[in-house]
């Protein structure tokens, strides 16, 4: 039995199952009570689809598309950055943590 204080994993599916999945918890989210102790559940798998399918949808458009290096340099070119810390192998790329909860 799934732990319900876990957030679903969504990653390892297709988009068009993550659509259709989608789709039929919409259609169960309709039908349930609303006070329904069902509809907690629903609601998060729903949640994690969309935030992983706004993640794909991001990720295929190449935000936010701005790459940091330890020593300050920024780029939104991916081949200028992989060829400054080429150029430079003590400099590692910064975390960015604004892209922390994607």
């Amino acid at each position: 039995m799934p732990d319900p204080g876990r957030c679903p994993d969504v990653a390892g599916l297709t988009s068009g199952e993550l659509e259709r999945i989608a789709h039929e918890l919409r259609a169960s989210l309709a039908l349930a009570q609303p006070d329904s102790r069902a509809c907690g559940p629903i609601v998060a798998r729903l949640s994690a689809i969309s935030a992983e399918l706004a993640g794909r949808r991001d990720g295929e458009r190449g935000e936010p598309g701005i790459s940091l290096c330890s020593c300050g340099f920024a780029t939104d070119d991916p081949g200028w950055f992989d060829g400054h810390l080429f150029q430079y192998p003590g400099h590692e790329a910064r975390p960015q943590p604004w892209r922390a909860g994607r």
